[in-house]
Parts: C-alpha cells; structure tokens; sequence
C-alpha cells in the first residue's frame, strides 16, 4: 500500500500544480494546448523512441504474455465502443478516443514502479512490454480511426489515401515506427542522442499531467460523473478481470507474469490518453477528468488486486 500511495501521490500533485495555475490565473487558457502540442510533437515522441527501441526483443517477446494482454485489451476496445455507440449515440471519433480511456494505462509512470516494488527487478520486463503495446497498439488504432472518419465521404480511395498522407506525418506513429526499426535492428544509440532523448522524454509525463490540472480548473466535472463511472469499471474492473480469465484458462503464464499482465490491465488511465483527445478535440472534458477519476478509484482497486495476486 505504501508504495501506491507514494506512486499515485506525485501524479496528484502535478495535477494540481495545473489545476492551482489555472484556477489562480497563473497560466492563462493557451498553455493547456501549448503544453500538449510539446507533449505531443517532442517530449512524447522521445519516450516512445527511446522506450521501443532500449526493449530486448529476443527477450521480451513471451508469446502469452502478449496474447493475453492484448486480446484483453481488444475484448475492452471493442466494449467501449459499442457501449459508446448504444448508449451515448457517439461517432467513431468519440469511440476511438473512449476506447483509448478505457485501454490506455499509466504502466509507464505507476506500473513499472509499482511492479518493480511489489515482484522485483524482474518485472519490469512484462511491464515493458505493457508499456510497448500502449505505444504501438492503442495510439496509432485510435489515430487511424479518427483519420478514417474525417475522410468519410470520400470515396473508398481516397479515405485510404488521406488517412495514410495524415498518419505519415503524426509524431506518434512516426516514433513507433523508429522505435521498432532500432530494435529490431539493434542499433544502439550514442550516449549525447540517449541522453537528448532521455531528459525529453522524461518531459512527457510531467507536461501532460500539469495540461491536465489546467484543463480541469476549466470544465465542470461534476456532469460527467455517469460517463467516469462507465469508463471507470471498464478500465480498472473489466479489463483486469478478462486478463485474469485469459492468464487463468487459456494461455497459462508462470505466477509472476500471469500476475503482472492482470495488473498492468489495472492501472489508471495514462496522461498520454488526454494529449491525444486535446490533439483530436475530440472527448477532452472526459479524458482529463477521466485521468483525474481513474487514478483515485485506483488507490482502492490497485490494492485489492495486490492483494489477491500476491495472495495467490
């Protein structure tokens, strides 16, 4: 418990950094957007380069591991957003971006300290390898989808070819990409580019935590409360829950790992999930307050889940 309470307590506070600047007029209303365009265009493709192409790939790449936790992630992608379609009569752009919130997990800034803690060294390898499907998975399916709905209506062709002219240009996907071919190759970087990417990197969190403490000080969460509480079960019950079935039944992992794919699916929602919403415009109110919403319920949830795999 200690350990949650420190990991948690930090993302608070940066929070409300932002939420005090803003509410203070320390900041004024730009700074959430430059704050994100930082995010988004530097300090976010720096992490994701760095993070994809430091992983060892030989060594990573457990087969059920994977299977497990992305399939989970999946079955929750695609829940979300028929729950989006059904209840709240949303567009596909809605429905990417309330997917990410509902997949998205902080396994970077909680996860591997957390992991690292509770298991060991040892597990920040899966915890890695969580971190890397956030990366390469869930971003760039949300941004495709987005692209592909703001080019409807344009013949079958040309949604392709715009979606594709949009995505070869987004930092993100670019990043994944670089990221990829540097593992796989294992070109190593030189210590000045490691370091460069490094101390930007290390920027992203931050930035994207303070953007949110600005935002929040501006929207009046209290009408989002049925929506948090939706996007809440599904991220911190329903997808540590398919994980655990996955793990359990279907594709048998040793204790450490089985335990670490279920808790990785049980973190909070990740602060790169509103970067990407600010970015779209698409559901920002939602997935800053949803950042907020998920990291609190998560000092319950996280527990009990510590609790019962340690336990096991």
């Amino acid at each position: 418990m200690d350990i949650l309470v420190t990991a948690v307590i930090p993302v608070f506070a940066l929070i409300a950094c932002g939420f005090a600047a803003g509410k203070l007029k320390w900041l004024g209303p730009q700074s959430t957007e430059a704050l994100n365009r930082f995010v988004f265009m530097f300090a976010l493709p720096a992490l994701l380069i760095r993070s994809i192409a430091r992983a060892p790939v030989s060594d990573i790449l457990n087969g059920n591991f994977l299977a497990a936790f992305i399939i989970g992630m999946i079955a929750v992608w695609v829940l979300s957003g028929l729950l989006s379609r059904l209840l709240y009569r949303e567009s596909l752009e809605d429905g990417a971006i309330r997917a990410v919130n509902a997949t998205y997990g902080n396994t970077g800034y909680l996860g591997i300290p957390l992991a690292a803690t509770v298991f060991g060294q040892a597990a920040i390898v899966p915890a890695s390898m969580t971190v890397a499907v956030n990366a390469i998975l869930i971003i760039p399916m949300a941004a495709i989808l987005i692209e592909v709905s703001r080019n409807r209506g344009r013949g079958s062709a040309q949604i392709v070819a715009g979606t594709l002219r949009t995505l070869a240009v987004n930092p993100m996907v670019l990043s994944v990409l670089t990221g990829l071919l540097l593992a796989v190759s294992g070109v190593e970087f030189p210590e000045a580019v490691d370091n460069f990417l490094n101390i930007l990197g290390d920027a992203a969190g931050p930035c994207a935590l303070v953007a949110i403490g600005l935002f929040v000080s501006t929207i009046p969460v209290g009408g989002l409360i049925g929506r948090l509480t939706v996007l809440s079960i599904l991220k911190l019950v329903i997808f540590p829950a398919i994980v655990w079935g996955l793990v359990s039944w279907v594709f048998p992992l040793e204790p450490m790992w089985a335990a670490m794919a279920v808790l990785m699916a049980g973190t909070p929602l990740g602060a790169t999930a509103f970067v990407v919403a600010q970015r779209y415009k698409v559901l920002v109110p939602e997935s800053s307050a949803s950042v907020v919403a998920t990291t609190a319920i998560s000092l319950i949830t996280l527990s009990f889940l510590l609790v019962f795999l340690v336990g096991r």
